[in-house]
């Protein structure tokens, strides 16, 4: 059996072949988690759009600031319900006692471990700069004490948070059934030509650097992560796909690859999970490993300019889903910090196939999200 099918099947009681990372999900956790998806997307759609109806009625004149919107809407039993749900429609999808996503790994720890390092021993073994993981590795105090999105103990915190992390992301943007959608979006946007060399800058679970490689076969992929348990799912997923990427732990601030090395370093919604005092120094290391024209580039969350009522519920996402750094972050002037970093093109545009609008008949759309596109050129 090559080392591809080595890594992907196991033999289960009956001695059939079974992929090692299935999850054996109850159909009881499937219909929960469905209702998980249907409840966000209720809330981000009509729950949103009756919202705005009593936030009108409540204050005719459109609030030019969102302090004076909030004042309006705390009041609102919908605003109330919103992000009480909020918080615990994402609480309950990690930590309910019988269908919450820990819970169900936990069924199969033992399973899922030797899985994942038995593929990541072959990885070693055969192939080693594939995988270089690093357990001296200190991690940044603003990523070890922070449980992003109710994530308790983080992505790097428990030997299956990869896996809890992969799961979790089928309600992180509702809207979308394919969760690989976002990624194809944001790669639909770039510059279409050839990129030799890739970052994926904080490659997580590996689906975004998996969708790149699909398009672009001929690419030399790499992906970077302070989170072990991480990079091991994207070793173990690109391993079953017979693709070959360069995963390493790394702090982003502190990169090891030379200089001028890629040509396109993406990040998906990274920005927001990075306290502004760190983000001048990732920036110019960003800068520093792109080639001259190389890009820098990835879409993330912000405030609608001018959307009082938008500016309200986005803001809330600081204590519904733990987004510790995500206020500093609407107030960080990145493209002059990009540009004092060595980049020479800044584009900062509203990156509208993300963007969901909550039509209401014969009154204007409204929004509950606002995504912007970031593309900057060395």
């Amino acid at each position: 059996m090559s080392a591809r099918m080595n890594a992907r099947l196991d033999i289960d009681n009956d001695g059939h072949e079974q992929d090692p990372l299935v999850v054996h999900e109850s159909r009881d956790f499937r219909s929960y988690h469905a209702f998980l998806r249907a409840a966000r997307n209720y809330m981000e759609g009509p729950l949103v759009g009756q919202l705005h109806d009593r936030y009108e009625r409540a204050h005719p004149t459109p609030a030019s600031d969102w302090r004076a919107a909030q004042w309006v809407l705390d009041e609102l039993n919908e605003f109330q319900f919103y992000c009480w749900a909020y918080r615990n429609l994402q609480r309950f999808k990690y930590h309910r006692p019988t269908l919450g996503i820990f819970a169900t790994l936990e069924r199969d720890r033992d399973r899922l471990e030797r899985a994942l390092d038995a593929a990541a021993a072959e990885t070693l073994k055969s192939d080693p700069t594939a995988l270089r993981l690093d357990p001296s590795l200190s991690l940044p105090e603003y990523f070890r004490y922070v449980p992003f999105h109710q994530h308790t103990g983080g992505v790097a915190g428990d030997s299956l948070a990869g896996l809890a992390y992969e799961i979790g992301r089928r309600t992180t943007v509702p809207a979308h059934a394919d969760p690989n959608g976002i990624y194809r979006i944001l790669f639909d946007a770039l510059p279409q030509r050839e990129y030799a060399r890739v970052l994926d800058w904080g490659v997580g679970h590996g689906a975004a650097l998996i969708t790149w490689q699909q398009r672009q076969p001929q690419s030399e992929c790499h992906g970077v992560d302070l989170s072990a348990p991480c990079l091991k799912v994207a070793n173990l997923r690109a391993r079953e796909r017979g693709m070959r990427f360069l995963l390493s732990q790394q702090d982003l601030e502190h990169l090891d690859y030379p200089d001028a090395h890629f040509d396109l370093v993406f990040f998906n919604f990274m920005l927001h999970e990075l306290p502004p005092a760190h983000t001048p120094a990732l920036l110019a290391e960003a800068a520093r490993v792109l080639k001259p024209g190389g890009l820098f580039a990835g879409h993330e969350f912000h405030l609608r300019p001018g959307d009082a009522f938008q500016n309200v519920l986005q803001r809330t996402h600081a204590w519904t889903n733990n987004e510790t750094y995500s206020t500093p972050w609407y107030d960080t002037p990145i493209g002059e910090w990009a540009r004092a970093a060595g980049f020479s093109k800044v584009s900062i545009t509203p990156f509208e196939r993300l963007n969901r609008s909550v039509r209401r008949p014969g009154k204007a759309p409204i929004n509950a999200n606002h995504w912007n596109l970031y593309v900057f050129e060395k």
